[in-house]
C-alpha cells in the first residue's frame, strides 16, 4: 500500500498579507491611471465644447453682419444689425454676468426686446470674459491696422476661458483670472474681421 507523502501546503498568514498588499498596490495604481485618463478626457471634452460654442457665436455674428443691408449701429449698449427692412438682430453682452445674448425686433424703430426675451448663447455665465467690437467708420486706426483698401469692416473680439469651465473654478481662481486676463494662459482671444456683402452698406459707410 502506497502512502502519499505530498501534503497540500496551506497559505500562511504572512503570504496572505503579502498578497493583499500587492493587490491593494495594483488596485491603487490602476485607479490612478483610470482617474488620470478620465480627467484628461473631460478636460479635452470641455475644450472641445468651448471651441464649438465659440465657433457658433462667431459664425452667427459673421453671417448677420455680412448680410446687413445697412451699417450696424450701437444703441442702448446693443449691437443692432439690420438684415431686412422689418428685421433687426441685436447682440447684447451682459458685463455683470458675462453672458452674450441674441434677439430680434421688427425694424430699427421698434422697441428693444427685454433681456428675458433674448436667447443666450450656450456658454455658462462667466465663460466669456470679455466681448467687444469695433466699427471702422467710428475709428481712425482701421486702415493703418488692417491695411484695407476700404474702411468698411467690423472687428469682433472675444476673450474666452478656453481650457476649463468657468463654473467649476473656485472663487479665488475666478478672481485671479479676471485680474490677469491678458496674461493667463487659460484665456484665449478670438477675433475676426468682417466685410459687408450688401452694396448699400458700402455706400453708406463711405459717405
Amino acid at each position: 500500500m502506497k502512502i502519499n507523502n505530498n501534503k497540500k501546503k496551506a497559505m500562511t498568514m504572512v503570504e496572505l498579507i503579502f498578497t493583499m498588499v500587492i493587490f491593494v498596490l495594483l488596485s491603487g495604481s490602476i485607479y490612478q491611471i483610470f482617474r488620470a485618463v478620465n480627467m484628461t478626457f473631460k478636460h479635452s471634452q470641455d475644450k472641445l465644447d468651448i471651441l464649438q460654442t465659440t465657433r457658433i457665436i462667431m459664425a452667427s455674428l459673421r453671417n448677420d453682419i455680412r448680410n446687413a443691408i445697412k451699417k450696424p449701429e450701437v444703441f442702448n449698449g446693443k449691437l443692432n444689425v439690420t438684415v431686412a427692412p422689418n428685421q433687426t438682430i441685436l447682440y447684447y453682452f451682459d458685463e455683470t454676468n458675462r453672458r452674450l445674448y441674441k434677439g430680434f425686433k421688427e425694424g430699427e424703430t421698434a422697441p428693444d426686446p427685454d433681456i428675458s426675451e433674448m436667447r443666450p448663447f450656450m456658454f455658462n455665465d462667466g465663460q466669456i470674459l470679455a466681448f467687444d467690437y469695433a466699427l471702422s467708420y467710428h475709428t481712425n486706426y482701421a486702415a493703418s491696422e488692417l491695411k484695407l483698401n476700404s474702411r468698411v469692416w467690423c472687428k469682433v473680439i472675444m476673450k474666452v476661458l478656453y481650457t476649463e469651465k468657468y463654473d467649476k473654478l473656485s472663487e479665488e481662481e475666478k478672481a485671479s483670472i479676471m485680474e490677469n486676463m491678458d496674461e493667463d494662459e487659460r484665456v484665449k482671444t478670438f477675433f475676426m474681421v468682417i466685410t459687408p456683402r450688401k452694396v448699400n452698406w458700402l455706400l453708406q459707410a463711405t459717405d
